[in-house]
């Protein structure tokens, strides 16, 4: 396991290696470097994990980040970045890991076009670039109903960008393809996290435009998910009923005839919508909608989720009100709640493990139905660091995959969590 403090002396020595090791470069290649870091800590009312770390003991893990990045001008045309970052593992909930955000070749040929190849974050949110960069935005944690809803914002792969200065105002169209490989978290109140490793495909297209000081952005991502391993995944469990008790087949180590669906790869299709408005002077409405489509499975995540904030200055404060939703729609609601309801003392004589593999199943299915009203404000130490407070209520309807349900009970429901987040962000 890696503490905290040495994967913050990695990623330190890791940075001054590279700039030893660079040093000789530098007269032949124009070389910057940068850093960022957010020392965030936030406490909750209630006993259960929500958003992985948060409960009524505090923690830093869930806001705290702390990353570099180092930029090579190698000619007129042609540039290299290398991003890195600390930050609590997305392997498992114990670690924290150093890995590369950044890490791609661009080709800018002239002002209008930009090429990328490379490990790099495609800007499907509005603040999907400078997502770990807690500084250069006003909220102390930007909405989880919008920005966890995506499977990947970080691919491996191809990035074209093309530029237009229109009437209406600057305007790009970014166009991607690649892929990385991740680990899927469910919570299962029988076996806690576990971690399945996947890999996603994403193409897409993402169209902006600047106009004085507002922005609108569009966004289509078509997405495709592999298990690394190579087995499928489970895409519909029969319906078992006879002999005085009734489940779901949820293996076909199970007894029944019927086998379980299976597919060899999910798909999700994703539609983003956002604005960030001037309204008036020193006054912001910011804006992100966004609809996933998930097919082939009734068990996955089909979600529509968004918010609304509204965003005043005042001198070197800018308090801000938020309300968030997210909200799984279509059968695969249906299927989790009905698995979490199979629950008899019949089943338990039958086989003891089937009650126990109905719970997993439902668990493993990510349903999503919450909403989140947050007051807060960031204040302006200098202009590269800010201090960030924010108290936010969450509602938890039929159920919700942020939440961490306590083994041997039902799946959380029509709760409100309080949350608490303090926070400094900076840069350098």
């Amino acid at each position: 396991m890696r503490s905290p403090r040495t994967a913050c002396f990695v990623a330190i020595l890791g940075c001054g290696l590279v700039a030893t090791l660079a040093a000789p470069l530098a007269h032949a290649v124009d070389l910057s470097a940068s850093g960022f870091g957010t020392l965030g800590y936030a406490v909750s009312d209630q006993p259960y994990h929500y958003q992985r770390f948060i409960d009524d003991h505090g923690s830093f893990k869930r806001d705290t980040v702390l990353g570099g990045q180092v930029d090579a001008k190698l000619s007129p045309e042609w540039s290299a970045t290398v991003q890195a970052k600390v930050a609590p593992s997305l392997n498992n909930d114990e670690d924290w890991s150093l890995t590369a955000s950044w890490a791609f070749v661009s080709w800018r040929p002239n002002n209008d076009w930009l090429l990328r190849l490379g490990k790099q974050r495609v800007p499907m949110y509005l603040n999907s670039e400078n997502l770990d960069v807690g500084q250069t935005y006003d909220f102390a944690r930007l909405p989880f109903e919008m920005y966890g809803l995506a499977p990947t914002t970080d691919l491996t792969g191809l990035y074209v960008s093309r530029n237009w200065m229109l009437d209406i105002g600057e305007t790009s169209l970014d166009l991607f393809s690649g892929g990385a490989n991740l680990k899927s978290r469910a919570y299962l109140r029988d076996a806690g996290a576990v971690f399945l490793p996947v890999h996603t495909k994403e193409t897409g297209a993402v169209l902006t435009l600047r106009r004085d000081t507002s922005t609108w952005r569009l966004s289509l991502h078509h997405t495709t998910t592999r298990l690394r391993n190579g087995d499928d995944f489970p895409s519909h469990y029969p319906y078992v009923e006879g002999g005085g008790v009734a489940y779901y087949r949820v293996s076909n180590n199970m007894p029944g005839l019927e086998p379980v669906g299976t597919t060899d790869y999910i798909v999700n299709d994703i539609i983003t919508l956002a604005g960030d408005i001037e309204l008036a002077p020193n006054w912001r409405l910011v804006s992100e909608l966004a609809r996933n489509i998930q097919m082939r499975t009734e068990n996955g995540a089909n979600t529509a989720g968004g918010y609304v904030a509204v965003l005043h200055k005042v001198g070197d404060f800018t308090p801000y009100v938020s309300y968030a939703r997210l909200r799984s729609m279509g059968v695969s609601v249906q299927v989790a709640n009905a698995l979490n309801a199979v629950q008899s003392p019949a089943l338990n004589f039958f086989d003891p493990r089937l009650n126990a593999s109905q719970r997993q199943a439902s668990d493993a299915i990510l349903v999503f139905d919450q909403d989140t009203v947050a007051l807060g404000t960031s204040y302006a130490l200098t202009s590269q660091s800010k201090l960030k407070a924010e108290w936010a209520r969450t509602r938890i309807g039929n159920r919700s995959a942020t939440v961490d349900s306590p083994a041997g009970e039902d799946v959380i429901r029509r709760q409100r969590i309080n949350v608490l987040s303090l926070s400094y962000s900076f840069v350098f």
